[in-house]
């Protein structure tokens, strides 16, 4: 890989290559290694086919070739909005927090498979949950069509974090109903340089 592009993910990588116009996997592959990213053909078409495959990418046949472009109006589910919103927190308790935050949501234990979806590792401060408490909660996926396997830990929080639940529902409400700009400007900063 080139210099300076070490940490970007493949994925993030194409989907800013592609854009919404799209690009043959020639275009691409030749994008990618003047980047200095050299991945084979039959990877990167795999990997294409993979991403069109989680919805992150359309395809259209113009002949002779096969166009990928993304989704523009792909949405994000609860469990990334929360993670991304854990990260900005503070990426260090990012797990901690997302946990947090899912268990006072969903007043249930959270499992790992939710934390991934989110984005987020294992937590630091999570207690494990067995039992009674755990199949009930796995269950109660299964009724909702998540799938988790039935070996995938489960946790609740192992302190809190309210301060931090709190910030994220407003930060989900002022978005949702578009109300930034009826906020005042002072309180964000003075917000920011709590933290």
């Amino acid at each position: 890989m080139g210099k300076g592009i070490v940490d970007v993910p493949l994925k993030d990588m194409i989907i800013e290559l592609l854009g919404k116009e799209g690009m043959s996997i020639n275009a691409l592959s030749k994008m990618l290694s003047e980047k200095g990213i050299n991945v084979h053909r039959l990877f990167l078409t795999g990997y294409l086919m993979a991403m069109k495959d989680l919805g992150l990418l359309k395809e259209r046949d113009i002949k002779p070739a096969r166009v990928f472009s993304v989704v523009s109006s792909r949405r994000k589910d609860i469990y990334q909005i929360i993670g991304e919103r854990a990260k900005r927190i503070n990426e260090d308790y990012a797990s901690d927090i997302c946990l947090y935050t899912l268990y006072r949501i969903f007043n249930r234990p959270i499992f790992m498979r939710e934390l991934n979806r989110a984005g987020v590792g294992a937590p630091r401060k999570g207690k494990k949950v067995v039992g009674e408490e755990r199949k009930r909660a796995l269950e109660l996926l299964a009724n909702s069509n998540i799938t988790v396997p039935r070996n995938n830990s489960a946790f609740i929080p192992g302190e809190e974090y309210e301060q931090e639940f709190i910030q994220i529902l407003v930060d989900l409400f002022v978005e949702t109903h578009g109300i930034k700009n009826l906020i005042s400007r002072t309180v964000q900063q003075k917000k920011l340089d709590e933290e």
